[in-house]
């Protein structure tokens, strides 16, 4: 339990006075996102993409100004209008879109609660069951019957289309809640508190949890068998802690931030059986938490104790121990980051007191992803984003945050006011930042479109080898083409074009050396053969001579060369290409490597993938300019903004004020290291958020 400073009784957060637009805007940007996210699944005719958005809108409209019921209608959720999803004769399929919904809301229910809570306040309506969220996967159910019954597909073609969109909407609908939230959030819609929510849960699934939000269940898990015992809220018991003691441990917390000692409590009551509640002989904090403060009483910013209720008094059960017990647990998280540098994880240890005041004076910290506290912790972390694991506490960066951090100690008077004007602070950072990052790597666009350049070539010089190939040759001859001479036809083209005489002599020596391996029948075609031989092979050793290509595999390929031109002299038959020799090119795609590209004492690593050629891809989830990812390149973890994406080959441009380079990723590379969690955006996380999911997993692990 958390004390507030407001009315207790008017804890659902109000909606504002431009709600209606709010909600007008919130429903354009959901239908829009969906109907996104359906045409890349399922390509469709705009009809019966429009058609589909008018039946989701439809059940948003309705429920977004459907009044609370009563009755039989309250008891089961639904509306008279709502009860099956299509024509009773169709059983079979409104039982499979139920599951599809019930499924649904299981997969994306943190997401989708998120949501939930903020629609509450949003609409004005504690009542609003989840079963009746404008934005549930009830009305994409919905939709999809009306785009079914648009498409004209019969039964069978209908389910397996659902089969299909609900493997991937399982695995993209969260994103786009995440997405509604962050909408919501901007707008400054808060989340509503769970315990005030009035309408019972009806959907037949575990889609909404009580607290699914990690820190919430962190904090019940912590009041345990203990706290479920606790007297009723009303009485005079209700807390062991009374509000009079309360304010008296807040203002113990201010004296450990002013002065780095606890004054001794005096005139308070024993603690309970099993209490550590220091006593006027007890030692100071800095005895019992040595590791928050230095010599000389100042703030130490290595060791990142957490500070819990054991240390400061508080009784085992009680709820404000839970309280206190959830921060430090989620500080303690935050400290194990192995991607925050000692210097940030010091700035965030020293606003563990102002953070945990504003814990224990405002319910809705733990519920409310928005929350300022919160938020600066947040946005804390992403000011410092990509700084290298060792940065110096002297790197600007962290001497801002540790200003910042101390201005916050300095000011925070009980008022979750004074955080506004800090985390506009730390917004002003970030964009410097990542204006300055923009900056640094528009030096690097010379060698991106240098790259560019080489890829378009290595496209064309593969299709006019495949091409030729297409004529059929022996696996010896097509393995040399494909593997050696397309870098000389690469070399060609960068160096003078297809109209350049490279390219035009590189490309006929091709074409005759496949000419003279067929079986020559009459004596013209043997003379000309003994004409053409001495100019080819000058033609083809210069080649090889230019791309640097070993002595040994020269020697073996003019022998293959000479064995088979005897053979076409005596008429046999040229040998046919293999299916092993036809599936190189499907071979070398799927490989990757490291390369460089360098201009003076500029460098340019790469992540790419062989002679590809341009394959621009559309990666998910959606990669934009302005992002920071976290990506392996070798054995070094790396973290990133994506400044550009070129237009021409999708390769991703990436830089790091601390990098003294930038790298170029291949955008199937970086999709696959995505799907497979090698690499994560990383500038949308939270960090609290994150931190919290760690403790609870922690403290599931060492309950079970």
């Amino acid at each position: 339990m958390a004390y507030q400073t407001t009315n207790p009784t008017s804890t659902t957060p109000q909606a504002p006075e431009d709600a209606f637009a709010i909600l007008r805007d919130c429903r354009t940007f959901y239908l829009k996102q969906l109907g996104q996210l359906l045409q890349e699944a399922e390509p469709v005719s705009p009809k019966a993409i429009q058609v589909f958005q008018e039946a989701v809108g439809s059940y948003f409209d309705e429920m977004a100004s459907s009044a609370r019921r009563s009755g039989f209608e309250d008891a089961q959720g639904l509306t008279a209008s709502r009860i099956s999803l299509v024509k009773e004769s169709d059983l079979e399929l409104d039982i499979r879109l139920t599951d599809f919904t019930s499924r649904l809301m299981e997969k994306t229910g943190g997401d989708l609660w998120r949501v939930y809570l903020r629609f509450i306040t949003l609409l004005a309506r504690p009542d609003l069951s989840t079963a009746d969220n404008p934005v549930g996967p009830k009305g994409i159910a919905l939709g999809l019957t009306e785009l079914c019954a648009e498409l004209g597909e019969n039964h069978d073609k209908t389910l397996d289309r659902i089969d299909r969109l609900e493997t991937y909407l399982a695995q993209n609908l969260s994103y786009l809640y995440a997405k509604l939230n962050d909408f919501l959030g901007a707008r400054k819609i808060a989340a509503a508190q769970p315990a005030l929510i009035t309408a019972p849960d009806t959907t037949p699934v575990a889609s909404a949890p009580t607290a699914p939000n990690a820190a919430v269940l962190l904090q019940q898990q912590l009041l345990g068998p203990a706290g479920a015992t606790l007297p009723a809220a009303n009485s005079p018991a209700a807390n062991l802690l009374s509000q009079a003691m309360f304010e008296r441990l807040l203002a113990r917390l201010d004296d450990l931030e002013r002065t780095g000692h606890l004054a001794p409590l005096v005139g308070e009551p024993s603690a309970p059986s099993g209490g550590n509640r220091p006593t006027g002989n007890d030692p100071s904090l800095e005895t019992l938490i040595p590791g928050l403060f230095t010599a000389g009483k100042e703030k130490a910013l290595v060791a990142h104790k957490p500070l819990n209720s054991n240390e400061l008094g508080i009784p085992t059960g009680a709820p404000e121990a839970a309280t206190i017990d959830t921060l430090a647990k989620i500080f303690e998280a935050i400290f194990a980051s192995p991607n925050l540098p000692d210097a940030v994880k010091g700035a965030l240890s020293s606003l563990q007191i102002p953070t945990l005041k504003a814990a224990m004076l405002d319910a809705s910290f733990f519920t409310d992803e928005a929350h300022p506290a919160r938020r600066l912790l947040d946005k804390m972390a992403r000011a410092a984003i990509g700084q290298a694991i060792d940065v110096s506490s002297r790197h600007p960066v962290c001497v801002s945050l540790q200003q910042i951090a101390s201005r916050v100690r300095s000011e925070y008077t009980n008022n979750t006011d004074i955080f506004a004007p800090h985390i506009a602070e730390l917004d002003a950072l970030i964009a410097s930042r990542d204006e300055a990052v923009a900056r640094s790597a528009e030096a690097y666009l010379p060698l991106l479109y240098q790259l560019d350049r080489q890829k378009q070539a290595a496209q064309r010089s593969l299709q006019f080898i495949e091409s030729i190939l297409a004529r059929g040759a022996p696996d010896s001859i097509a393995a040399f083409l494909r593997e050696q001479w397309h870098k000389v036809l690469l070399v060609s083209l960068l160096e003078g074009g297809e109209q350049g005489n490279a390219w035009q002599e590189n490309t006929a020596a091709i074409n005759d050396l496949l000419w003279s391996i067929q079986p020559k029948s009459d004596v013209d075609e043997r003379k000309r053969l003994a004409k053409i031989l001495p100019p080819m092979l000058q033609k083809l050793n210069a080649g090889m001579a230019r791309i640097g290509v070993p002595a040994d595999v020269q020697s073996a390929f003019l022998d293959t060369c000479f064995e088979l031109q005897t053979a076409a002299m005596r008429g046999l038959a040229t040998p046919a290409a293999s299916d092993q020799a036809a599936a190189i090119p499907a071979l070398r795609e799927s490989r990757s490597f490291m390369g460089e590209l360098a201009a003076g004492e500029r460098i340019l690593k790469t992540l790419d993938r062989p002679d590809d050629g341009i394959q621009p891809i559309r990666l998910r989830p959606p990669v934009q300019p302005g992002h920071w990812l976290r990506f392996a390149l070798g054995e070094e973890v790396l973290c990133g903004r994506l400044c550009q994406i070129s237009p021409e080959s999708g390769m991703l441009l990436l830089a790091n004020p601390d990098w003294d380079y930038a790298v170029a990723i291949h955008p199937g590379i970086l999709d696959g290291m995505l799907k497979s969690g090698s690499a994560r955006i990383c500038s949308n996380e939270s960090l609290f958020n994150l931190a919290a999911e760690q403790a609870l997993q922690r403290a599931n692990r060492a309950s079970g």
